[in-house]
C-alpha cells in the first residue's frame, strides 16, 4: 500500500465516523505523528510503499479511532501553548480551554513578586510546566494523587526539562496539611468539575479519560469547596488564586471564594465566549 493509497483509506475509513473535513485533519495528524511525515512529505513520498510494519501500525490507529479512542491516546502525545506532552491513558487529554487559565494567571501575576505556586490536580502538567518556563525563578509546586497520571507528569517535567517544577503525589482534600500556611504567592487549578450523574452523558472520547479527572462530584463543586475551604489559608495575604471550571459554574465558584476571603473576583470568557476560569486576591 503507498502512502497515497494509505491515506485515501484513512480518510474513507475515518469519514464515516466524523466526517470528511475531520477525517482528513485526523489522518494527517496520525501520519505525521506515526510516521514523521508531514503534508509536505506525504506529498513528495506519495508513491512509496508502507512497510507491513507501518500499514499495522496505521491499520491499528484507524481501527481504535473508529471505536472512538480519543486521538491523542492514540499518538501518544499532544503539543499545549507550544511544548509536547505525552499522553495516555489515566490521565486527562491537554485542551485549548485551559490556555485561558494560564494566560488569566500571567495577567494577574504582572508586577507582583511571586516565588512559590502551587498546581492543584496537575495531572500531565501542562499548567505548572508553561507556568515554570514563563517564570523560571518560580518554584511550582505540581500536586497529583492518580499514580498514572502522575507518571506522565514526572516524564512531562523530564521531557520540556522543567527543573524549577517539583511533583509531588498527593490528595487536595489531605495533603494541604503539609504546606505552612501563608507560604504561596499563587494557587492555580484545573480541578474535576463535571457533575457526577454527567458523566454518563459524555461524548465516547471524553469517556475515555480517566473519572477521577472529571467527576467533581454530585454537583460539580467538590474540589473548589475543598480548595476554598482548605488551601486558601496557604495563599499569603495578598496571593493570586486561578482557577478553570465549568462553563456555568462561574457564579458558584465566585461565591465560594468570595466566603472565604477572596476579592477583587473575576471572570474570563475562553475562545468560544464561554466563563471558563475564576481568579482573584486573597485579602
Amino acid at each position: 500500500m503507498t502512502i497515497r493509497e494509505a491515506y485515501s483509506m484513512t480518510v474513507k475509513r475515518l469519514s464515516a465516523k466524523d466526517g470528511d473535513h475531520a477525517a482528513r485533519s485526523e489522518a494527517r495528524c496520525l501520519f505525521e505523528e506515526l510516521f514523521g511525515l508531514t503534508r509536505l512529505k506525504m506529498y513528495e513520498q506519495a508513491s512509496r510503499e508502507l512497510s507491513e510494519e507501518d500499514e499495522k501500525k496505521l491499520l491499528d490507529a484507524v481501527e481504535k479511532r473508529i471505536q472512538g479512542v480519543p486521538l491523542q491516546y492514540i499518538t501518544g502525545s499532544w503539543s499545549f501553548m507550544g511544548r509536547n506532552y505525552l499522553v495516555g491513558e489515566g490521565v486527562l487529554i491537554p485542551r485549548d480551554d485551559t490556555e485561558t487559565a494560564v494566560v488569566t494567571f500571567l495577567e494577574r501575576i504582572k508586577g507582583r513578586n511571586v516565588s512559590r505556586i502551587a498546581d492543584l490536580c496537575s495531572g500531565s502538567g501542562i499548567i505548572a510546566i508553561t507556568l515554570a518556563a514563563r517564570l523560571p525563578l518560580c518554584s511550582v509546586t505540581a500536586i497529583e494523587k492518580e499514580e498514572a497520571a502522575f507518571a506522565y507528569l514526572e516524564k512531562n517535567i523530564s521531557l520540556n526539562g522543567a527543573e524549577n517544577v517539583v511533583p509531588v503525589r498527593g490528595d487536595i482534600f489531605v495533603c494541604h496539611k503539609d504546606i505552612e500556611d501563608g507560604s504561596l504567592d499563587a494557587i492555580v487549578s484545573n480541578p474535576p468539575y463535571i457533575s457526577t450523574a454527567e458523566l454518563a452523558e459524555l461524548q465516547t472520547e471524553v469517556r475515555f479519560e480517566p473519572e477521577t479527572a472529571l467527576d467533581g462530584g454530585e454537583d460539580g463543586l467538590d474540589f473548589y469547596r475543598c480548595i476554598a475551604g482548605k488551601w486558601l489559608a496557604k495563599l499569603k495575604n495578598g496571593g493570586i488564586i486561578v482557577l478553570e471550571a465549568g462553563e456555568s459554574q462561574a457564579e458558584a465558584v465566585s461565591s465560594l471564594l468570595k466566603s472565604n476571603g477572596v476579592d477583587d473576583i473575576r471572570v474570563t470568557k475562553d475562545i468560544q465566549g464561554l466563563d471558563r476560569v475564576i481568579s482573584g486576591t486573597k485579602k
